[in-house]
């Protein structure tokens, strides 16, 4: 059984629409249902749901009785904890009886479960219990209870409107594909046509290609005669050009033999040329290292005279910078005395120029002085004259 539901499960998972188109369909449906068909639908989705819930409270019972401690864990912080004192009572009778009843004639049992079915909210408050006490078979079970649910959800949200909508698309797609088909009749028809023109086509160009034939047969007989007689006619240049060629060769090895014997005559003078050469060159040799040994004595007195130059050098040059020691500190006297000197004639021609510039300012002043008094004397002169004659 559990296996057929996964396989429905599977069928209905891979017909089952999104979700998108889903709840498209659903809003549009719901504008076109009235509020009867509404309220009907909602009360069978109500039932299959609490149905469900009950399934899943069946499915779990056998684990709470188990894990009594792991209910009480969950429930006792909600309005749900009055089931504890049902289970446990009932497990104590459970316990303490000799000869059990069975399990539909077990009154607290039947307590329990009636529980639980009313209160389904429960559920919510027992996932832990969902996740690790059932078994794979169990959800599978509760899965495709649920795929069930959904499906009849949305058979029954569909309207008539809908239907009637698909059904029209439904009578567009099959004309549009009678008038596909009468286009593909069609195309066949041109197809035939095309295929008769080709045949033809091909039946004309068959005389063609018999006429190339015959003329192509004819060229080839005609290019053959031509091979022919070019090959005669090269044959005759093969042999006029042999013979050519063996007179060519005759007057070749003459001037070869020539040109050997002038080679032969030109290497032996050659070899007494280097000969001589050669000795030359010992000659040349010999003098070049008698002149060496010449120099070698003369740098190595060069030499020596060198060093012993050098020597002389070094001791000159030391009395040379004692002697700048001593001239450089005369040096320094003399200059500070040059200073000093200086110095002292700059003074005296500053004196000098100061005393005539005082003796020349003094006398323009006595100048200057002189030239008041007289005019001062002038004036009063005239002012005596003056005040004379009025007196008179």
């Amino acid at each position: 059984m559990l296996s057929n539901a996964r396989k429905s499960s599977d069928i209905e998972m891979k017909r089952k629409p999104s979700k998108e188109a889903f709840q498209k369909n659903l809003t549009v449906d719901v504008g076109e249902m009235s509020l009867q068909r509404l309220a009907q639908i909602n009360s069978v989705l109500r039932i299959l749901t609490e149905s469900i819930e009950k399934i899943k409270i069946s499915l779990i019972l056998p684990h709470i009785f188990e894990n009594a401690l792991e209910l009480r864990q969950h429930l006792e912080p909600t309005a749900y904890d009055n089931c504890k004192k049902l289970i446990v009572e009932y497990l104590r009778e459970k316990n303490t009886e000799t000869d059990p009843k069975t399990p539909h004639l077990n009154y607290r049992l039947i307590k329990i479960i009636d529980f639980f079915h009313e209160n389904c909210n429960s559920l919510k408050f027992l996932s832990d219990c969902w996740d690790n006490g059932l078994s794979e078979n169990d959800k599978s079970l509760v899965e495709a209870f649920q795929l069930l649910q959904n499906i009849a959800e949305e058979r029954l949200r569909k309207s008539a409107l809908s239907e009637l909508n698909k059904e029209k698309k439904i009578h567009e797609i099959y004309h549009e594909n009678e008038t596909l088909k009468k286009n593909i009749q069609t195309i066949q028809r041109q197809l035939k046509s095309q295929r008769i023109n080709q045949r033809w086509k091909f039946a004309a160009m068959g005389g063609v290609t018999q006429k190339y034939e015959e003329n192509l047969s004819f060229r080839k007989y005609d290019n053959n005669v031509k091979i022919k007689q070019e090959i005669i006619k090269s044959s005759r240049c093969i042999k006029e050009i042999h013979l050519t060629s063996t007179s060519k060769q005759k007057e070749l090895q003459e001037e070869l033999d020539r040109i050997r014997a002038l080679y032969e005559k030109q290497l032996k003078e050659n070899l007494k040329q280097e000969q001589i050469a050669k000795d030359k060159k010992n000659k040349l040799l010999i003098q070049l290292q008698t002149l060496i040994k010449k120099f070698d004595q003369t740098i190595g007195d060069k030499i020596i005279e060198n060093m012993n130059l050098q020597e002389e050098y070094e001791k000159q040059k030391m009395l040379f910078d004692v002697f700048m020691m001593v001239y450089s500190s005369e040096e320094a006297e003399y200059l500070q005395i040059v200073r000093t000197k200086e110095d002292e004639e700059k003074r005296q021609q500053e004196q000098k120029i100061l005393l005539f510039m005082m003796n020349r300012a003094a006398r323009t002043i006595q100048k200057r002085w002189r030239r008041y008094r007289k005019m001062r004397s002038r004036k009063q002169a005239k002012k005596g004259k003056g005040k004379k004659g009025k007196k008179k």
